[in-house]
């Protein structure tokens, strides 16, 4: 907890620093600035954040509401531990934004499942659904794991302890009645897994992102590790209960694979806090989906170019900013004109 404090701290100062050094630029030396907590090198969510960072920023100067006509907003990405790490943080006031599962965010909203006996995280809104993440289950080439139910016995690492692909495996693998005592569980991030799994010392792991990831394309590529499918069949009292996850298919020739690959989504999400003012998530909202950002996004990265307007409402698992639900009303996004017909 020290270290993780003490990073905190020093990336506090570098950004204030910064933030200082920008607001002596500005006229009016009044700077917004807006963190976005992401993930991991090896993930999605830090090159996701970093472009939709630089979206925002690359357009700072507010023009469209009067009480925000003279700020700069300055959007900065910064590096955590995924989406239960950046909704504490959202929380604490140590982020104003983050990137969270839609699963994650809906168990810290109620304090239920994986978060029952935590108080109700109620101060959490979302901005947007950004695209859907898949689960990877892989496995060792050698270890006979063919589905969900081989796992039984083996070494299977499930990420850090509350990260979001820990808690939904542990939903996963309760649909099938299978506890996390009935596997031989290790607490690592991907890049660890990776290394064990070619060392025999992991028979599997789980990791969930939007492909390609690409810290998987040369374990997949050297014949050490394979995905293994998730039915939908398998986890269909999930996908009845909870309808933010929906079955997803991992496309052919995404690792090398002949066939497309059965598996389960949840969306991705930008989740604010409510704290945050009306006007400036308003235009937060609007600089997302400008022409620019979108750009940014198709370009940057392959998940970037299915963030689109039209699914920015699917799968909401905490309430609309009331900032960002003007900007869609005011869009005539679809979903408000289904409420009103």
């Amino acid at each position: 907890m020290t270290n993780y404090c003490n990073k905190i701290l020093s990336l506090g100062v570098l950004v204030l620093c910064f933030m200082q050094s920008v607001a002596a630029q500005s006229p009016n030396n009044d700077v917004y600035p807006f963190r976005i907590g992401t993930g991991g090198n090896t993930g999605t969510y830090l090159p996701i954040g970093s472009l939709i960072a630089s979206g925002i920023s690359g357009q700072a100067s507010v023009q469209q509401c009067e009480k925000c006509a003279a700020t700069k907003i300055l959007a900065l990405a910064q590096r955590s531990s995924g989406s239960a790490a950046n909704l504490e943080d959202i929380s604490a006031g140590l982020l104003e934004s983050g990137l969270s599962q839609a699963d994650v965010v809906y168990w810290a909203y109620h304090g239920a499942g994986p978060c029952a006996g935590s108080e109700p995280n109620t101060g959490l809104r979302t901005i947007a659904t950004l695209y859907f993440e898949s689960l990877h289950l892989i496995v060792h080439a050698d270890s006979g794991i063919n589905q969900l139910s081989d796992l039984v016995g083996k070494r299977v690492a499930v990420d850090e302890v509350g990260s979001g692909t820990q808690l939904i495996v542990q939903n996963v693998l309760q649909t099938l009645s299978i506890e996390s005592d009935d596997l031989q569980p290790v607490y690592l991030k991907m890049p660890d897994a990776i290394d064990r799994l070619r060392l025999r010392q992991l028979d599997a792991f789980f990791v969930i992102a939007g492909y390609p990831l690409v810290g998987l394309a040369k374990l997949l590529e050297d014949e050490v590790g394979r995905v293994v499918p998730i039915s939908s069949q398998n986890v269909s009292t999930l996908l009845l209960d909870y309808p933010f996850f929906t079955g997803d298919k991992i496309p052919a020739d995404t690792y090398g694979n002949d066939e497309s690959i059965e598996t389960l989504a949840v969306p991705a999400q930008l989740i604010v806090s409510a704290d945050l003012d009306d006007d400036l998530v308003y235009q937060i909202t609007s600089l997302l989906w400008s022409d620019a950002t979108l750009d940014l996004l198709g370009r940057g990265h392959p998940k970037g170019r299915e963030v689109r307007f039209s699914t920015a409402l699917l799968g909401m698992s905490a309430p609309l900013h009331p900032g960002a639900e003007r900007f869609y009303r005011q869009r005539g996004h679809y979903y408000f004109r289904t409420l009103s017909e």
